[in-house]
């Protein structure tokens, strides 16, 4: 039976809230504000919606719902992918050099035309968003644009989808319990990679692999594939799910002390942590559906608050402009001005091309 599932939903102003989170935590840290109110609001609430697993959990959803409706047409599902990505990302790419030849403290010329540099612009405006050469290590945080690990991850969920396509239509009849099997799997996964010695160089590139997020991602799937059975959780059903969430965090996380807050499955409560924030994120998305629509218009500028924020955060650091709150709001202001013109002269319309292929 086909899914039924609304395409008014509150999946934009999700990822806004998620990117507007990864902002927060990033500022707040690098630019070292501490023993405040910007600081107590975090520790106790906002670093317990992290930004990045609700973005996989949403991308596990949304890609598989896109290859679907591309009727499996590989060609189309990865222009359309491309198209998302990397107009933007270049864009960035393009001002984060100029911000690291104009910040260089040496031969700026020599800088610009070195190897190093050379390799490590065709690395980043590929698929190897996560390598930082020593040459780069003077500027800022010491890794120029070091949250774009997440868009290597981005793109290995892209290539992964056709696979998980394939498996669960061809074996999910002849093996009932499929679904449950793959999340056991990747649930594996996760606690096997987080339990590795994270200074091995071998273990950090697992870190940066599909294989300890698939979970989240999957978890997503799982919704979108069997929707009719399991919407009845989500479908109107945010309050329950936000009041269950914040309950959990207040008495485990800030009455108790456990440690709740994790990428990496150490204890049971970073697993339980795990599904609460990915439910409460669908029923998000699938409660007062045409609020996204009524706050921001179809405008999307999630994406470009996510890759532009660290080169803020990194000019800043870089000029000692931290420990003050108005530092925090401005580089606040500075990435929404710059996210929105990237989503009104580079991505909405690369997106507008996606029908022309």
């Amino acid at each position: 039976m086909e899914n039924i599932i609304s395409r008014e939903n509150n999946f934009n102003i999700i990822r806004l809230l998620a990117a507007l989170q990864v902002v927060f935590t990033h500022t707040l840290l690098h630019l070292e504000i501490r023993g405040n109110w910007l600081e107590y609001i975090g520790e106790k609430f906002i670093f317990y919606f992290p930004g990045v697993p609700i973005f996989f959990t949403v991308s596990g959803f949304l890609i598989y719902w896109s290859f679907e409706n591309s009727n499996s047409n590989l060609k189309k599902y990865f222009i359309n992918r491309f198209l998302r990505l990397y107009p933007a990302l270049w864009v960035c790419l393009i001002l984060l050099v100029a911000l690291l030849i104009y910040d260089f403290p040496g031969d700026k010329l020599a800088f610009a035309r070195s190897n190093a540099l050379l390799i490590w612009l065709g690395l980043q405006a590929s698929f190897f968003q996560f390598y930082t050469p020593d040459l780069l290590r003077f500027w800022g945080v010491h890794t120029p644009n070091g949250s774009l690990w997440t868009i290597v991850v981005e793109i290995q969920f892209y290539l992964i989808v056709p696979f998980l396509y394939f498996i669960i239509n061809k074996f999910r009849q002849k093996i009932d319990y499929l679904p449950a099997i793959l999340f056991t799997i990747f649930i594996t996964l996760n606690i096997f990679v987080g339990s590795l010695n994270q200074d091995n160089t071998l273990v950090k590139i697992a870190t940066v692999s599909v294989f300890p997020y698939l979970f989240y991602f999957y978890f997503g799937v799982i919704a979108y594939k069997y929707w009719n059975k399991l919407k009845f959780l989500f479908e109107g059903q945010f309050l329950l799910w936000f009041t269950l969430y914040v309950s959990y965090i207040v008495v485990f996380g800030n009455i108790l002390g456990y440690s709740l807050k994790s990428y990496f499955i150490q204890n049971v409560f970073n697993l339980v942590t795990s599904l609460l924030l990915a439910s409460l994120t669908l029923s998000a998305a699938f409660t007062k559906n045409s609020l996204s629509e009524k706050i921001l218009r179809g405008n999307d500028i999630s994406y470009g608050l996510y890759i532009y924020h660290m080169l803020v955060v990194n000019f800043f650091v870089q000029r000692y402009w931290v420990a003050d709150n108005y530092y925090f709001f401005l580089v606040f202001l500075i990435v929404i001005i710059l996210a929105w013109l990237s989503w009104r002269v580079i991505e909405r319309k690369a997106l507008m091309r996606k029908n022309k292929f």
